[in-house]
């Protein structure tokens, strides 16, 4: 059996999975005006969660950090795109060069869909934290700009599920199973420092991850009057 190291701490993960079910609410709650509030609320929460990964990107384990991902750059990602449909696996415990891409993605996507429906107003049921602020143009474009990111947000889950489904029956790799345990294959390398699974990582992100998103949504929730 090949040898597995930890790789995923569990903020990464427990932030994965918290992504899929927030969007996923996001995308049922979005048209309906009996949600709105749920659907501002978890968009706040969203947003802070996104500024967390970011600062998490930077101050987190080894494979958390953005150092550890391969440059963002069009030659790379199109190897990488190549390696998967030839059914090569890139061995690396992290990201692939498509998948350290599809991350920026994710998080672009997340919060600019969260921005421009914050800044968004119909005049009538909906009056984004952020609109007061700006000027009616800026909320007028903020209004037709969010569901065209909501969708193309949807798209990429898409592509992401299609990519998962790939490497996971074509490829063999054990995607799903290394966000839930966060053990991948190691590929002769090491967990890092400090270690994915210590205590010192779990309490640094749980203070981080509380003082982020509590700062987030005191200030667009509450001090902003939402």
């Amino acid at each position: 059996m090949q040898k597995t190291i930890p790789v995923w701490d569990i903020w990464v993960r427990l932030g994965h999975w918290l992504i899929v079910v927030g969007i996923l609410f996001q995308q049922i709650s979005g048209g309906d005006a009996e949600y709105v509030d749920a659907h501002a609320t978890v968009g706040i929460l969203l947003s802070g969660w996104v500024l967390f990964r970011v600062l998490w990107g930077f101050i987190g384990p080894k494979y958390a950090r953005f150092s550890s991902f391969p440059p963002p750059n069009p030659a790379r990602a199109k190897e990488s795109l190549k390696r998967v449909l030839m059914r090569q696996p890139e061995k690396v415990p992290g990201h692939s060069a498509i998948g350290g891409l599809a991350v920026y993605l994710f998080l672009v996507l997340i919060i600019l869909t969260a921005f421009t429906g914050m800044s968004s107003s119909d005049d009538i049921l909906f009056y984004g934290p952020l609109a007061p602020l700006l000027p009616s143009a800026m909320v007028s474009l903020a209004g037709t700009i969010h569901p065209i990111l909501s969708d193309l947000l949807l798209a990429l889950i898409g592509v992401h599920l299609i990519a998962i489904i790939w490497h996971v029956t074509v490829m063999k790799q054990p995607l799903i199973r290394g966000m839930l345990t966060g053990r991948k294959p190691a590929f002769e390398q090491e967990p890092g420092d400090s270690h994915p699974f210590s205590s010192v990582i779990f309490l640094k992100g749980l203070i981080y991850s509380l003082l982020i998103i509590g700062l987030t949504y005191g200030i667009i929730g509450i001090y902003l009057g939402w």
